[in-house]
C-alpha cells in the first residue's frame, strides 16, 4: 500500500505480490508507522536492492517459486518452518495439487494454489467491511466485493463465471460496472461475509442454519414515528424503503398482528390482520412489487429464490417498543411470490392472568391447575386464537424461584426471563419430541411443548406428566373435549391420557367492542329466551346488551381490540375413567355441563351480556351449541 501507486517503492514487498491501492497522505504516516513498530525495520527507498532480484515466473517449478518466497519474504519464524517443512515433504512431487497445502494458513495456502495455476489471488482475511451489496446476494452467489469503484468491482469469488450474480445485481436497478473476479476458497468468502458482520464464521457450519440467528441479533429495522408521519406513499418520489417503512408502522400502529404482501390483479396490495380481519392499508402499481418482496427479503436475511419457500424473521424498533417479525415467503403462480408477516410484541406479548378476563370459576381452575405437582394441560384452538399467549400467561403466573420452568418451542415467540427457553432446531436433530426427552434430564418442574403434532410428541409429553412433572401443550381440535378424540386417534392410548389429563381448554378470538363509541340496545324477550336456554341467565336481565357503532378511535370499525372465549374443562375423577374406558363424546359432554362446563357458543353469550362483544361476532360460535 502506498500513497502514490505510481511509485516503485514496495517497502522490500516484491511487486509480484503486491496489490497498489490510492490512500491519504495522512493514513499512510499512520501505516508507515505501524509497519515500523511491527516488524522493526525503515521500508527501502525507491531505488530498492529488490530492483535487481530476478522474480520468478509462474511457468518455473512450483518449489523454487516457494523458496524464493520464504527467502525474500519477512516471514514469522512459525510460519518459515511450515514452509520449510512443505519444500522438504514435496521435492520432486506435484506440488500443484490442493492437498498439498493442508496444515498451512489457509490464506497462504490458497493463495499460492491460484497463484501457481495463474490464477489472480487475494487473502480473504484481509477484505474491508463492504457496503455495497446486501448480505442475502452475496451469500446465494458466495463472492465479496474486495473493492468497490465507479468502472470496476473486484469480486472474491471461488468460480470466475460471475454471470448470475452480475444479473441478479443489475436487476435490481443498479449501474453496471466491469467485474473483475479475484478467487479465493469458498470458506474465506464466507468468513469475509462473517466478518462484515461483525460475526466469526468457522468452515464446518451450515450457512443456511445461521441464517435466522443474524436475522435476529444483527437486522433491526429502527422507524421514526415522527420522520414517517411526514411520509406520502402516493407520492412517486417517496423511496420504496420508506413506503415500507409506512406500511410497516401503519399495520402496527393499527394493532395488526400480521402483513400480507401480494399481487392482486394489476396491483402490489398490502393487507393488515386487524383483530382478526384483513384490511387494505396500502396499494400500489405491481411493477414495484418485486423491489418491495426484495427488500423485506433484504431486511430478513433471505435468499431471491423465486419458487422457495422460506422462512425466517428480522427485529423491528418503533421509538421504543421493540417488535420481533416472523417473515414467510411462498411462491405463486407467474413466477409471484406472497410475503406474510407475523408481528410479536415482545412488551405486550406476556400478559397477566388478570388481562385473560377470566371469569371466577375459570380463574379458580387455572390457579388450582397450575399448582399441581403433575398432570397435563391441553390448549386448543385454530391457528392465531392466542394459545401461546395464554399458555405464557398461565407459565408466567408461577414463574417463582422454587419452580423450574422449561419451554422448547418453535419458535420461541416471547422472552421471559427466569424460564429457560429451547428453541427446536431440525439441523442438529432436536425436535418436540427428542427435546422433551431431554427436558426431563434438566430437572424440571413445569414442562411447555410448543405443539403436540404427532403420536411420539404426545406420548412423550404424557410420560412426562405421568412422572411427576406439569406439562403443558397446544393441539389442534375444535374444543375441549374433542381434544382426547384427537390424541387417541394419533395413537395415544386412552388409559394413560386419563391418568394423565389435568385439564382441557378450547378458546377462540372474537371482536372487542370499542368501549368509546358503543351503543346500547335493549335485551328483547328473544334474547333473552336465548341467553336462558343457553345457561348464561337464570333470570330475567334488566341490563343492555351492546352492538357496534364506529368512532375516531376505532378506525370507524366499532372495535378495538379482541378478547378470549375459554372452554375450561377440568378433568375430574368420573371424567378421567370416561376416557380410560373409552365412553362415547356425548356422554363425556353431560358429565362436564353437571360440572359447570360452558360450550365455547355459551361462553361468547356471558361475553354479550358483560357487553364485551355483540351477538353477532358470537353467532359465528353458534355451530358448537350448549355443553349438553
Amino acid at each position: 500500500a502506498h500513497y502514490d501507486p505510481d511509485t516503485e517503492d514496495t517497502w522490500g514487498i516484491p511487486d509480484l505480490l503486491c496489490v497498489k491501492v490510492v490512500i491519504s497522505s495522512e493514513k499512510y504516516m499512520v501505516l508507515l508507522e505501524d509497519l515500523q513498530s511491527r516488524f522493526d525495520f525503515k521500508p527501502l527507498s525507491a531505488i530498492s536492492p529488490l530492483d535487481n532480484f530476478s522474480l520468478p515466473s509462474r511457468e518455473e517449478d512450483p518449489v523454487s517459486i516457494i523458496k524464493w518466497f520464504v527467502d525474500n519474504y519477512p516471514l514469522a519464524p512459525n510460519e518459515k518452518q511450515k514452509w520449510h517443512k512443505l519444500i522438504i515433504d514435496n521435492e520432486g512431487t506435484d506440488i500443484h495439487c490442493p492437498e498439498h497445502y493442508k496444515g498451512l494458513p489457509r490464506h497462504y495456502a490458497v493463495a499460492f494454489y491460484k497463484f501457481l495455476k495463474n490464477k489472480l489471488c487475494f487473502n480473504p482475511e484481509e477484505v474491508p467491511i463492504q457496503k455495497a451489496f446486501s448480505e442475502q446476494l452475496l451469500e446465494k452467489h458466495g463472492v465479496y466485493p474486495l473493492y468497490f469503484g465507479q468502472r470496476f468491482i473486484y469480486l472474491l469469488c471461488d468460480n470466475p463465471k460471475t454471470y448470475e450474480f452480475e444479473d441478479e445485481w443489475l436487476s435490481e436497478g443498479h449501474e453496471a460496472r466491469e467485474i473483475v473476479p479475484v478467487l479465493a476458497d469458498a470458506d474465506s468468502i464466507r468468513s469475509a461475509i462473517a466478518k462484515s458482520r461483525g460475526t466469526t464464521f468457522k468452515s464446518n457450519d451450515i450457512v443456511e442454519a445461521c441464517e435466522l440467528h443474524y436475522s435476529e441479533d444483527q437486522n433491526l429495522l429502527d422507524i421514526d414515528p415522527v420522520e414517517i408521519a411526514e411520509v406520502n406513499p402516493l407520492n412517486p418520489n417517496t423511496s420504496p424503503e420508506e413506503v415500507i417503512k409506512w406500511v410497516l408502522f401503519r399495520a402496527v400502529s393499527g394493532r395488526g398482528s400480521d402483513l400480507h404482501v401480494e399481487k392482486y390483479y394489476n396491483t402490489a396490495r398490502f393487507r393488515a390482520r386487524i383483530d382478526g380481519s384483513l384490511k387494505t392499508i396500502h396499494s400500489c402499481s405491481e411493477e414495484q412489487l418485486p423491489r418491495f418482496i426484495a427488500l423485506f427479503k433484504n431486511f430478513s436475511n433471505m435468499g431471491h429464490q423465486h419458487q422457495n419457500l422460506q422462512d425466517a424473521r428480522f427485529g423491528m424498533k418503533i421509538g421504543r417498543k421493540r417488535i420481533d417479525v416472523r417473515v414467510s415467503a411462498m411462491p405463486c403462480r407467474k413466477e409471484n411470490q406472497k410475503l406474510t408477516m407475523r408481528f410479536l410484541d415482545k412488551q405486550d406479548g406476556i400478559k397477566e392472568l388478570s388481562e385473560l378476563h377470566l371469569s371466577e370459576r375459570q380463574s379458580g381452575i387455572v390457579n388450582s391447575t397450575m399448582t399441581r405437582d403433575q398432570g397435563l394441560v391441553l390448549v386448543t384452538g385454530p391457528t392465531g386464537s392466542g394459545k401461546t399467549t395464554t399458555l405464557y400467561a398461565f407459565i408466567n403466573s408461577i414463574n417463582q424461584d422454587d419452580i423450574n420452568i422449561h419451554t422448547i418451542e418453535d419458535p420461541i415467540e416471547y422472552e421471559i426471563e427466569g424460564i429457560n427457553q429451547t428453541q427446536t432446531d431440525e439441523f442438529h436433530g432436536i425436535d418436540f419430541a427428542t427435546g422433551l426427552r431431554s427436558l426431563l434430564r434438566a430437572d424440571p418442574d413445569v414442562i411447555l411443548v410448543g405443539e403436540s403434532r404427532d403420536e411420539e410428541t404426545a406420548t412423550a409429553a404424557i410420560n412426562a406428566a405421568l412422572t411427576g412433572h406439569l406439562v403443558l401443550t397446544t393441539l389442534h381440535a375444535n374444543d375441549s373435549l374433542r381434544a382426547v378424540s384427537r390424541l387417541i386417534s394419533m395413537g395415544v392410548e386412552p388409559y394413560l391420557l386419563g391418568d394423565a389429563l389435568a385439564m382441557s381448554q378450547a378458546q377462540r378470538l372474537v371482536k372487542k367492542l370499542c368501549s368509546y363509541c358503543k351503543r346500547e340496545v335493549p335485551v328483547s324477550n328473544e334474547m333473552q329466551d336465548l341467553f336462558y336456554k343457553n345457561g348464561v341467565i337464570s333470570d330475567q336481565i334488566n341490563e343492555p346488551i351492546y352492538e357496534a357503532e364506529g368512532c375516531e378511535e376505532c378506525g370507524g370499525s366499532g372495535f378495538l381490540g379482541r378478547v378470549a372465549i375459554m372452554e375450561m374443562c377440568p378433568i375430574n375423577q368420573l371424567i378421567s375413567e370416561m376416557i380410560s374406558s373409552g365412553t362415547s363424546m356425548s356422554e363425556m359432554r353431560k358429565e362436564a355441563a353437571k360440572q359447570g362446563v360452558l360450550s365455547l357458543y355459551q361462553e361468547g353469550m356471558k361475553q354479550v351480556v358483560l357487553g364485551n362483544t355483540t351477538i353477532e361476532e358470537i353467532s359465528k360460535l353458534s355451530h358448537f351449541g350448549a355443553m349438553e
